[in-house]
């Protein structure tokens, strides 16, 4: 098999990996461990193994990026080592320390290490212009899927027009990877993806692609792609998603307005935009003071609705502060956080609160319990030595868009963006699985090393 078409069978994989990003409502591949609902992990493994046939595998080396994940998974393998006597008397959920250590540290080195390989390998012989329009095209064909999705489902759970369920929302299980169903409580809505927070992560993962339509189209529709992202942000229930995908509009609404060619355009935009908000709160003043109070008031602990999962998240997180705290240099070891947490759950987060009895506390139950953080993660499981470590990873990210928005606009605002929202998305997930995040550090690798080439 030729080099070429090695490589252009990896990218192709990988466009249709990107297209699937969110349809994971499907039961999924047990197997596979944490991976087992993300459909596009399948292709990007595919591209992958189609890539091993290549004579020389390219890796970005000479990036100070990815230098900097090298030394994260050097660090969080030896934070491990560290911990050995402890680790060998791990028992929780019927898994040992160190199947849990191989579980988890694997699907570090596959997120942080070869899945920006195998993108970088697949991408790097395109044009760069021509790639970046190729996956932004790609992400928008994605959420068109996603909104047409959404849009019966609200007519569903917002409207109670349930007849449409099974005459057209039930066509969707006939899509790839796609179970079709609504939210039982008839409050949130998910799309193809198998909760409303799984949605919030992909809208806010792509909204920096979608945002970019306004700087590069000079159609009408330019502004379309955004609408629908912030519409489905505030329509699937996910306060969180909501919220960033609102301050990553602010941030893209400050970049433009450095730029005069944009500026007029969009305070133009902006007016139009407060006399509507000015009029809509004159006129639904008391529903929507009533909606921002109930947001405030969803989190708290004694919240009808959210009581639950607040006291789940919040008393995860105080544990997991608690393992950092008798562990402050070298953590408890990668993955491993659990083991010492569950001992540390407080009382108020467990009181009357079934997600522990059933779920993270059931020894029956073999998926642990999340950690909620990212940043309490690698403080509990790698000390603060992995957690400096992690946290100058994204400085670094936000430094080369800063540093690069001269001679890469376009590119710099998209990752800076993205990068804004995947920042603040850590504070309440603990996963990597983030695919946006290594596509947009793969890009970086790619516009490096060709600057390097060209030098």
């Amino acid at each position: 098999m030729k080099k070429l078409s090695v490589t252009h069978i990896a990218s192709s994989l990988i466009f249709i990996g990107i297209f699937f990003i969110p349809f994971n409502s499907w039961e999924g591949i047990g197997f596979l461990g944490e991976f087992y609902r993300d459909s596009c992990f399948l292709f990007f493994s595919a591209a992958f193994l189609f890539l091993a046939f290549k004579r020389k595998i390219k890796i970005p080396h000479q990036n100070i990026i990815f230098q900097i994940l090298i030394l994260l998974s050097l660090w969080s393998f030896l934070a491990t080592i560290l911990n050995s006597s402890n680790i060998l008397e791990y028992f929780f959920k019927n898994t040992t320390g160190i199947e849990r250590f191989i579980n988890q540290y694997g699907a570090l080195i596959i997120c942080a290490i070869l899945l920006p390989i195998t993108f970088y390998n697949a991408f790097f012989t395109l044009d760069t212009d021509i790639l970046f329009f190729r996956i932004r095209k790609t992400l928008l064909a994605s959420l068109f899927i996603v909104f047409t999705y959404a849009f019966i489902e609200v007519l569903i759970v917002k409207f109670d027009m349930l007849e449409l369920k099974t005459t057209i929302l039930n066509i969707f299980d006939y899509f790839p990877f796609t179970e079709a169903k609504i939210d039982p409580r008839g409050s949130r809505i998910s799309s193809v993806s198998f909760e409303a927070p799984a949605l919030g992560t992909y809208l806010l993962s792509i909204s920096g692609w979608m945002f970019s339509y306004i700087i590069t189209s000079r159609s009408i529709w330019k502004f379309i792609p955004t609408i629908i992202v912030v519409a489905l942000a505030f329509l699937s229930g996910s306060r969180a998603a909501f919220f960033i995908t609102l301050i990553q509009c602010v941030f893209f609404v400050a970049i433009l307005l450095r730029n005069t060619k944009h500026s007029k355009a969009i305070l133009r935009t902006s007016f139009t935009l407060i006399l509507i908000i000015v009029a809509t709160l004159g006129i639904y003043s008391k529903e929507i003071t009533g909606y921002v109070k109930n947001e405030i008031q969803s989190f708290k602990l004694d919240d009808k609705q959210h009581s639950i999962s607040n006291k789940s998240r919040f008393g995860i997180q105080q544990a997991m502060f608690k393992v950092f705290l008798d562990n402050p240099v070298a953590g408890t070891g990668y993955g491993l956080q659990a083991f010492e947490s569950r001992k540390l759950y407080p009382v108020w987060a467990k009181r009357n609160n079934w997600e522990f009895r059933v779920m993270y506390l059931n020894q029956n139950d073999e998926r642990f319990p999340p950690g909620y953080n990212i940043y309490l993660r690698y403080l509990s499981e790698t000390g603060v030595v992995g957690f400096l470590i992690f946290c100058i990873l994204l400085i670094q990210v936000f430094l080369w868009c800063y540093n690069n928005f001269n001679k890469h606009n376009l590119y710099s605002i998209v990752i800076l963006i993205s990068t804004i929202g995947f920042s603040m998305n850590w504070l309440k997930m603990d996963s990597l699985r983030i695919y946006a995040f290594w596509l947009c550090l793969s890009l970086i690798f790619i516009l490096e090393s060709k600057k390097i080439k060209n030098v």
